[in-house]
């Protein structure tokens, strides 16, 4: 199985599919745009489509509020096999006349109901979706779309108000976490399939959702007084911890004894979570179980964050923080923001993460100093500063890590490993 097991949200999904819908009989294909290089270092490991949102990743999302399964995904071709072999889902394959191109960067306001005559959809001048006719359908390809030439092949085509927002950067996502949680409750979610012990401290017991084989230590506390809290399944919540809503913890996952997860948090499928953690996604597998605090940060997969290492997530100017996306400094427009630590990265013990840092792609930092603000992908930093690591033995020990939950490094994962660094030059400073 492919080491980017996020689908773990699949069972959430509305089973109002089988009922049919206006474009049951179009296909829905999501597609990446240039927009994917803001996001960057998240997306050397996944397409835009893999991205967790809240309780869902983007593909799950899409499909739930367009109530359709997806037939495909548009993505750049260097990851195409890996995103085909993880979604199972066709990636890059020719539109058709009535196929519906849907932006995996767009959040739509609720269920959507899509026009079924040509158009496109627009959030703004950004492209939210286009409904193909057959010229369209001949006209457009994955690298149109990736691409400068968009604008023409849409020139003449009629345009509506697609509504929802388009997301930019991950700290987007970060900072309107919290209200998406609570958009995405519904009453009817109320519902607790494992035994809960009576001495575990619940508040709002009507926003609480626990799935089956779940264990709650009876000195929790789930608090979701500000907002539900959404437990999955086979999830472990340890003795003494604090849940405050809103919440969204994934399948397998572990809370540590004593942690407090506060301020809207989406953790992700078989996460390992100690500490403090407040207003962060996670996106699955990655560990920060010790000590330590993390906030308002987007974490990647298969990260390791080490005892007693924690992030700022507040300028001490009290000032608007400003992100080093590939080295080069972007103002945030937010006062809160920590962190983007990318997939397969690991940091070491008592390591401070300063506010609005970047941490690459399998970036290793081993060293108790002051951490640079940005670290490239594939960077070793020590107390004697920053070298390249080797691509070939950060793959052999990224295939230890995913053995220990049972999961394999494919074929398609492997050789990207081996393409990244090349790729990662030209985004990197």
């Amino acid at each position: 199985m492919s080491g980017l097991f996020l689908f773990a949200g699949r069972p959430d999904l509305c089973r109002s599919f089988a009922r049919g819908y206006t474009l049951a009989m179009a296909k829905l294909i999501l597609f990446e745009d240039g927009g994917y290089a803001n996001l960057l270092p998240l997306m050397y490991w996944r397409s835009v489509v893999e991205m967790r949102i809240g309780r869902r990743i983007v593909l799950d999302q899409l499909a739930q509020v367009l109530e359709s399964p997806i037939g495909g995904v548009w993505t750049r071709d260097w990851i195409a096999r890996v995103v085909s072999e993880r979604c199972m889902t066709p990636t890059n394959q020719p539109a058709a006349a009535g196929d519906v191109l849907v932006s995996a960067r767009w959040l739509p306001a609720g269920r959507v109901a899509l026009p079924d005559k040509p158009c496109v959809g627009r959030v703004g001048e950004e492209i939210a979706f286009v409904v193909c006719n057959e010229r369209l359908a001949k006209h457009l390809a994955p690298e149109v779309m990736l691409g400068d030439s968009l604008a023409d092949v849409l020139s003449d085509v009629p345009s509506v108000a697609a509504g929802g927002s388009m997301f930019r950067y991950a700290w987007d996502l970060v900072s309107t976490l919290s209200d998406r949680l609570k958009a995405e409750w519904r009453d009817d979610a109320a519902v607790i399939e494992t035994e809960l012990d009576s001495r575990v401290i619940v508040t709002e017991r009507d926003r609480l959702r626990i799935g089956e084989r779940s264990v709650i230590h009876p000195t929790a506390v789930l608090d979701a007084s500000s907002g539900p809290v959404f437990i999955s399944h086979d999830v472990m919540i340890g003795a003494g911890c604090v849940i405050e809503g809103p919440a969204y913890i994934g399948p397998g996952a572990r809370i540590n004894p004593r942690a407090w997860l506060h301020g809207g948090n989406a953790i992700g499928p078989v996460c390992k979570i100690g500490g403090e953690v407040d207003g962060c996604i996670i996106s699955g597998y990655s560990n920060k179980q010790h000590e330590g605090f993390l906030g308002h940060a987007f974490v990647g997969c298969w990260v390791n964050i080490g005892a007693g290492t924690s992030n700022s997530d507040l300028k001490n100017t009290y000032g608007l923080v400003s992100v080093p996306l590939g080295g080069t400094p972007v103002d945030t427009g937010l006062q809160f923001f920590g962190s983007i630590i990318g997939d397969h990265a690991k940091i070491g013990i008592n390591a401070t993460i300063p506010t609005g840092a970047v941490i690459g792609f399998g970036a290793n930092v081993v060293t108790t100093r002051p951490m640079p603000k940005y670290v490239p992908s594939f960077a070793w930093v020590t107390g004697d500063g920053v070298k390249p690591a080797d691509p070939a033995k950060l793959a052999d020990v990224a295939a230890i890590v995913m053995k220990r939950r049972n999961m394999e490094l494919s074929g398609p994962e492997r050789e990207l490993f081996g393409i990244l660094p090349e790729l990662a030059k030209r985004h990197e400073a």
